[in-house]
């Protein structure tokens, strides 16, 4: 499993986890507002319908963003911060690349830690894929045509996606996922069962093997993209080499994209251009 070099030294653990060390004035005044108003550009200039429940949850709510054509690739995103913040509302941009280009976008919202634990994220993004296939007709989605991506916690959530037994758990078939896309994401939880993350994690040993995607079986085969950022903190650059290494020893189809120099957050930035290597590798994935 991933660990981190001296893992008794928690200055070193914390270090390697954190995805704000050394662009904590970035973060705040250039990252996090510029992700708040490009997402609000793109719902005011594309289609879209907000705020559609897809469970009982007051959280369990989505926005989405329909093809202009019926049987579209669907697109299913998953956000990060660390489940512990953000929501949809931030996420829109991911629409930005995707929607014009023939897709329809889903982006959705959970409940964070650590009002709830993190299995119980993991079942409402489950919900969400499972909402995503019966409801796709209706947003011009072709449910056959399912792919989901994922930013950081995200990454985790996809990892979760491919892990969960959809027909015996869903009565839906294993392949309902056609592609996934894991950026930044965290793979192994043991770390941060270590590091400063517990604080709003709280990570016992069988939850972190329940919540590990590099601890578990894909039980969905289908192509895999893994990117991460060259200017990202260790424990980011080492847990997206060794989910990228099981899928393949899996068998699964895996092609890693390489960002260099970019930090954890411009990373998440690279789904907005469909000039960049990482929009266009999604986007030739969906077939569009």
């Amino acid at each position: 499993m991933v660990e981190v070099a001296n893992p008794a030294d928690q200055a070193a653990l914390d270090k390697a986890y954190s995805a704000r060390i050394g662009i904590e004035e970035k973060f705040d005044k250039e990252y996090l507002p510029g992700f708040a108003t490009t997402s609000q550009a793109a719902r005011a200039k594309l289609p879209c319908r907000l705020d559609i429940q897809y469970g009982p949850h007051r959280d369990e709510v989505c926005d989405v963003f329909p093809a202009a054509r019926p049987g579209a690739p669907l697109m299913c995103y998953l956000h990060g911060g660390y489940w512990r913040m953000l929501t949809k509302n931030e996420n829109s941009f991911v629409a930005t690349a995707l929607q014009p280009a023939g897709a329809t976008v889903m982006v959705n919202t959970y409940s964070l830690a650590p009002g709830v634990h993190i299995d119980v994220i993991v079942q409402q993004c489950r919900a969400f894929i499972a909402w995503a296939y019966r409801n796709a007709g209706f947003y011009n989605g072709d449910p056959r045509r399912i792919y989901i991506s994922g930013h950081s916690a995200g990454g985790q959530l996809v990892g979760m996606m491919l892990a969960t037994d959809w027909e015996r758990d869903y009565g839906l078939p294993n392949s309902i996922i056609k592609g996934a896309v894991a950026i930044s994401g965290i793979f192994d939880m043991k770390p941060l069962s270590r590091a400063f993350t517990n604080e709003w994690l709280q990570l016992g040993p069988a939850a972190i093997e329940r919540n590990s995607p590099l601890r578990l079986e894909p039980k969905v085969k289908c192509p895999t993209i893994v990117a991460v950022g060259g200017g990202e903190v260790p424990g980011f650059l080492t847990q997206s080499a060794a989910y990228a290494a099981y899928l393949k020893s899996k068998g699964q189809p895996v092609e890693i994209v390489d960002l260099p120099g970019l930090d954890h957050f411009a990373a998440w930035n690279e789904v907005m251009d469909p000039k960049r290597p990482l929009t266009k590798a999604v986007l030739k994935m969906m077939g569009l």
